[in-house]
């Protein structure tokens, strides 16, 4: 029994040891890409005389910041549980997304202040040549790509701080794709045009730090869905074996619940009580699809040393 248990530990431990290292690969490999998309934006911003094209590399510069808090993030947040860290650090990965949100709506108000300030003031002329309209098209699918792949990483290894980074370059695309409208209308003898793909880019910056921030915010408060946590005490309740749920607890993970529970039941013995503890676990994850179920169930009647099992 026991060299089960060691090889399912050794198992277990090796499964999160390679999660852990594709994430930091992943963040790796984005900050270097956000670097080079950044250096090629402002480039052309500056040659063309482009504002929402300078916005959209200032946009990249904070990227390079936080893909490099995102990296050292991941680093940390994959170490285990120690005695100071007892629930581990996970959530210093809600941390750099509140972080990331943060420079977000900086950025965003900056943009803004400057694209108002061009409108009171007078509108530069725009020179657009086809290189230019060649590096935002280009900048625009690597965002893309980049925020599809990140996204998958994500929910293959529940990172919040590389989800929260796929929806900024998915945000990124389409600010590019916004930037690109506004240089061929500008070309076309339109100049407004590029400041006003400015303000789109600012509002869509500060939509997205709202979202981010929201999430953020929610896992480190352990904010849960009011009718996902009834409806997990629904599930418990409905078992005629449960005679009370004196605990619940949802926590919040990037992309699921882990479920704590402390539960007095009435059993006949420790089979029953076993069988009760699985089907509970079964019908809880039925009910949250990838919820993580601890549960702890005392049997009445004074029997509790006799039947509390090792689960």
């Amino acid at each position: 029994m026991s060299d089960i248990s060691a090889d399912t530990g050794r198992a277990m431990a090796e499964s999160a040891s390679s999660r852990q290292f594709h994430k930091v690969m992943v963040a790796a490999g984005s900050t270097v890409v956000t670097v080079v998309l950044t250096l090629g934006k402002l480039v052309v911003g500056v040659l063309s005389g482009s504002l929402a094209l300078i916005a959209d590399a200032l946009q990249g510069l904070i990227d390079v910041v936080v893909t490099l808090v995102t990296l050292a993030v991941v680093m940390v947040s994959g170490r285990p549980a120690d005695p100071v860290w007892t629930f581990g650090r996970a959530r210093a990965e809600a941390l750099a997304a509140l972080i990331e949100a943060a420079f977000l709506a900086i950025i965003a108000a900056c943009i803004l202040y400057l694209a108002g300030q061009k409108l009171l003031f007078g509108v530069s002329e725009v020179m657009v040549e086809p290189w230019y309209l060649a590096v935002v098209l280009g900048a625009v699918a690597v965002d893309w790509a980049r925020g599809a792949y990140l996204s998958r990483v994500a929910r293959q290894t529940d990172s919040i701080a590389l989800e929260a980074n796929a929806s900024h370059f998915r945000t990124d695309a389409l600010s590019s794709l916004m930037v690109l409208c506004g240089l061929l209308l500008a070309h076309q003898g339109w100049p407004v045009a590029d400041t006003l793909a400015t303000i789109a880019v600012a509002v869509l910056l500060g939509v997205t730090a709202w979202r981010l921030g929201r999430r953020g915010i929610d896992q480190l408060l352990d904010r849960a869905d009011e009718t996902e946590s009834l409806a997990v005490l629904a599930v418990l309740q409905d078992e005629v074996a449960v005679r009370d749920v004196s605990v619940l607890r949802l926590h919040r993970q990037p992309n699921h619940y882990r479920a704590e529970a402390v539960l007095s039941v009435q059993v006949a013995d420790l089979t029953a009580l076993r069988c009760l503890h699985q089907r509970l676990e079964v019908r809880i994850r039925d009910t949250l699809p990838r919820a993580q179920a601890t549960l702890s169930l005392l049997p009445e009647g004074g029997k509790s040393d006799a039947l509390a099992p090792d689960f």
